[in-house]
This record gives structure tokens, sequence and C-alpha cells, in this order.
């Protein structure tokens, strides 16, 4: 048995740009990659390593299993990065994706959940477990040529084609950046002084007003936050930025974009322009006013409902998810058994909102749409990590009360400021409505089979597209 350093002398993996970011055809890229490949099968390759993604990989790896016909001996691994990665491609990919998967003779995941390395992690575990890459590229900042420097500097061959796109523009250095005023100022100018003070000019902040800024800054994803710190903070550049997560400058560009703009939102701006604690109770009250409607209309719509289930419904209102979700995975878990248990049933509302920050999916609903259980175990533990509003089990309890004063609401509500317990459904509701769902972050609330919509998305060359991709392959 030859050991692994022998293996490794006959493989080869393929890294590109994705279709979009290519200034020749798709039929061009091909005929190119087919005709490495076959120098490569020449030249005693007999492994080939596909990392999956749209573009080269896929059409690379697809040219591999099209050449097996006329050498059984050739070998096709399918690097993935995690389960469910083409989860929101079009289906025209992921048809093309699932069928690579099909002809591969081993699909190696790299990791059970998406991260931020996640592809990083990928380009290098292709390129030491490989003696030559073949890469369709323009030599431009990004993922795929820092695995070609990567490659080199290990001692690979590296076959880079020269028909690729065109390179970008040279990047500033920091000394050619303009001058920018220190931090608050330089991130409030980029958000916009009109949109959260009304007026075209900076004005200081206050300790509170402070507070509300970096409150809602706390609401964004780690990355994000991490970011914004080395741009507006540490003033960085933009190629800085990106380059302590391993992607390109135009990539950090975008994260940073994509940031500000949320941070521009009027529900953020407001705790910048009122201060953390003014707003925050603005938000509060309004939340309470919404939950106080949305429960008036679900008994409506549910008389069975119990003084147990307004609780519980409250309790989702103003708490969320409720309970910490220990992983990705775990969470997948769960929902497959019980989904697995459920019936479909096209007949049911999908979503119901509970709150202006949360709503419950109706795992029935979803499972007749074909929504995925991956998708939904991924909102479920983006949600659970998202921080609710400032309200305690006392404000629940008070807010059960104050709408029905009757001693079974109070008997109800009194097991909400016992801090290990969670409110459950009765069991009347239980047998006349059999409640099955997940409650979710309304920034998942326009969802689609098997796609959904996700404002904190890892995409690519737009910000505003749902497909999470490597931005820079």
């Amino acid at each position: 048995m030859p050991d692994e350093k022998e293996k490794r002398m006959h493989r080869c993996f393929f890294m590109g740009h994705r279709p979009e970011k290519l200034d020749a055809g798709a039929e061009e890229v091909r005929a190119w990659l087919e005709k490495e490949i076959d120098r490569a099968i020449a030249d005693g390759y007999t492994t080939f390593i596909s990392g999956c993604a749209m573009g080269v990989d896929i059409w690379a790896g697809q040219i591999v299993l099209g050449k097996k016909a006329d050498h059984p001996s050739l070998r096709l691994i399918a690097a993935t990065p995690w389960p469910g990665f083409a989860a929101r491609w079009t289906e025209e990919w992921k048809r093309q994706y699932d069928s690579l998967l099909k002809g591969a003779d081993l699909v190696y995941t790299v990791s059970d959940h998406y991260h931020e390395g996640v592809f990083l992690q990928r380009n290098r575990w292709m390129a030491d477990h490989s003696r030559r890459l073949i890469a369709y590229f323009s030599g431009a900042p990004g993922g795929t040529k820092d695995t070609v420097d990567y490659a080199r500097a290990q001692g690979l061959e590296v076959v880079v084609s020269t028909t690729g796109p065109k390179p970008k523009k040279k990047h500033r250095s920091k000394a050619d950046e303009p001058a920018r005023p220190a931090y608050p100022e330089n991130l409030l100018a980029d958000i916009g002084f009109e949109a959260v003070f009304g007026q075209n000019s900076f004005v200081p902040l206050s300790p509170d007003r402070l507070a509300g800024l970096d409150h809602v800054i706390s609401l964004l994803p780690g990355r994000e936050q991490e970011l914004l710190r080395l741009r507006y903070r540490e003033m960085r550049t933009l190629q800085e930025c990106g380059d302590r997560f391993g992607f390109s400058r135009e990539r950090a560009r975008q994260v940073l974009v994509k940031s500000v703009r949320k941070l521009r939102h009027p529900s953020r701006a407001a705790f910048i322009r009122d201060g953390y604690r003014k707003a925050e109770l603005a938000l509060m009250i309004k939340c309470a006013e919404s939950i106080k409607k949305n429960l008036l209309a679900e008994r409506r719509c549910r008389p069975m409902m119990t003084e147990e289930d307004a609780v519980k419904f409250a309790f989702q209102g103003m708490l969320g998810v409720g309970h910490l979700v220990p992983s990705e995975s775990t969470a997948l878990e769960t929902l497959r058994a019980e989904m697995s248990g459920l019936e479909a049933d096209p007949g049911e509302k999908l979503t119901e909102r509970i709150s202006p920050q949360w709503f419950r999916l109706n795992l029935r609903a979803a499972k007749a749409r074909g929504l995925k259980e991956e998708d939904i175990a991924y909102m479920l533990c983006r949600s659970a990590a998202i921080k609710p509003l400032d309200f305690t089990r006392r404000n629940v309890y008070n807010f059960c009360v104050k709408l029905d004063g009757s001693e079974r609401m109070k008997s109800a509500a009194r097991c909400i400021l016992d801090e290990s317990r969670l409110p459950s459904h009765s069991d009347i509701y239980r047998e006349a409505y059999r409640p099955a769902y997940r409650v979710l972050h309304t920034d998942f609330i326009k969802l689609r089979p098997g796609r959904h919509e996700d404002p904190e998305e890892e995409d690519g060359t737009d910000p505003e597209s749902s497909q999470r991709e490597n931005p820079d392959e």
C-alpha cells in the first residue's frame, strides 16, 4: 500500500474564479481546463480534487468524471466546505453540485458547519494533499491568489491560465489614502450625519449615545464587529482589514459597506441619536404593544388557547428563543428527529409573527414547502445568537398579569419567575392544535423553498446577494 506521501505525488487540485468574475465564456474555460487535465493525466496524475465551488471547480470535476471511461484508474475527490454548502445556489448550480458529489469517488467535508475561515481551511487541505495545482484566475488579490501563493511556497507545481480575467487596479497604500477623522466621527460620517442626527454635521456623542453606538455594533456578527474596529478605531487600510481574515481588499470593503448599511437603519440609528436608554425603552414599549395585539389575534384564531399558552406566547415574544442552542449540528439532529414524525401540511400558515423581533416557523408547513432542515437549523442558531431586547422574566410576568389579572393567569405566569423553568403549552392546546414550530428572528421571515433571506450573508461581490459563497474564488 502506498503511503500518503506517495499518493500525494499523483494528486492534482483545482482553483479559480466564479463565473461572474470571468471575462471568458464557460466553453473557453472548460477547453483550457480539459487541455491541462489531459496534460496532467499524461504526466501520471490519477487523482483530482475539486473544491466544489461554482464555476472552475465544478467544471473541472465534470471533465474528470467524463474522462473516467477512457481512464478507469482516475479518481475524483470532492472537497466540500460544509454540509449544505450549495443550499442557496440556483437550482441549476445545485443540480450540477449534487451530480458532482454523486459521481465523486470520495466526498471530504472540511467542517460540519460554516465558519469564517472555512474556505481557507478547504483550500489549504487541498494544497496539503496534492502535488500540482491547476488554477484559472487573473492574478488579482483574493482567495485564489492566496492559495496559488501558498502552493508555490509549499513547492507544488502550479499551472496558471494566461487567458483569465483582467487583473484589477493596483490598490492604494496607507500613505495614499486621504486623512480621515478619528473615531467615532469617521464611522458616523460613513453612516451619514443626516441619517443619525438629521443634519449634515457631526454632533459630539454623550456617554449614553456612545453606549447606543456600542450597542448597535454589538448586534452585528463577530467578524463585522472586528472589521469595524480595525477600520474605524485602529484606522487600518482596507487591505490590512482583509489580510486579518484572509480575503481581498474588495471583500473587506463589501463587508464594511454592508455593516455600515445595517447601522444606518432607522431602528439602529435611533440608539445613536437618542441614546441607549431612551431608544431601548421605546423599542420595548413598541414590542409589548405588538405582542398584545398579536396575542389577541392568536386567541381569536385558536379559542382553545389557555393562560399557559398565552404566557408562553408572551415569553417568546419578549425573550426570543429562550434558551441556548448548543450547536448547529445538535439543532439539526433534534430537528430531523421531530420533522421525520410530522406530516406535511400545505394548508397551514408558514409563519406567525409574535413580536417585532420574533416569529414562529410552522414545521409542517415548512416541510410541505420544501424548506430544508439544514436551513432551518442554521436560522435557529443564528436567531439564538441575536441579543433580544432588555426584557426580564419579571417584565414578562407583569405583562401577563396586566393583560389578564385573573388568578389563573397569575398562577400560569408564576413559572416565569423561576429561572430554571421554561413555559410550556397546555395539554388542551397540544391536543387541539398539535404545535410544531421553531422561534426565529424576524430577519429570517422572508422564506422560500431551499433558500432564506439572511441579512448576515457571507456572500460574494453583491452585498445584497443571498448566496453564501467564497467571495474570492
